[in-house]
């Protein structure tokens, strides 16, 4: 199923696809040792199914610090169940930390996922020592769900968090989308 990733706009930010420019941006976050190779995975995402990571622009200086995106969404309609879930994942540069972009970000995706992709569940993990991106999530409105045991693709245990369409939107006080 191909899916349709747009732009999106918040107060402060737009939420794009990458580009082969944004190469010299990534390289410069701290963290960031593999650009080329993110670059190379958001651009498969995009041919393969229509969706990937969105770059995380301010919208005020153009500068890239983040990203934001589903890096899985699963259509489930096994026997009494009819579930749409995406599990959400975010970054943001290490010197845009603490400003409240990837709540900006996560908000802005959350809008999109149950209202486009009409997803019924959106989830997010972390491990337990990260406790800002576990703040991240529970001021966008996802709730405790469980710890996730190790596997191959997350090698340490995770604090799964969640939240369903019935309960979105999530409290009035954060940033809305902005159409």
């Amino acid at each position: 199923m191909l899916l349709k990733m747009t732009d999106l706009e918040t107060a402060r930010l737009h939420l794009r696809e990458f580009r082969p420019a944004d190469l010299a941006d990534l390289v410069a976050w701290e963290e960031t040792l593999h650009a080329d190779q993110f670059l190379e995975f958001c651009f498969r995402s995009y041919r393969e199914w229509g969706m990937g990571p969105w770059a995380m622009l301010l919208k005020a200086s153009g500068a890239l610090v983040g990203n934001c995106g589903f890096c899985r969404i699963q259509y489930d309609r096994a026997a009494q169940t009819f579930e749409y879930c995406g599990e959400i994942n975010y970054y943001v540069a290490p010197r845009y930390r603490g400003a409240g972009l990837a709540t900006e970000a996560l908000q802005a995706a959350l809008k999109f996922g149950f209202g486009d992709l009409k997803l019924t569940r959106i989830q997010g993990r972390c491990p337990p020592e990260n406790l800002p991106s576990e703040r991240v999530m529970q001021k966008a409105g996802l709730k405790f769900e469980r710890m996730v045991a190790p596997s191959a693709e997350a090698p340490s245990q995770d604090k799964l968090y969640a939240i369903t369409r019935e309960l979105y939107p999530p409290s009035p006080e954060l940033p809305r989308f902005q159409p």
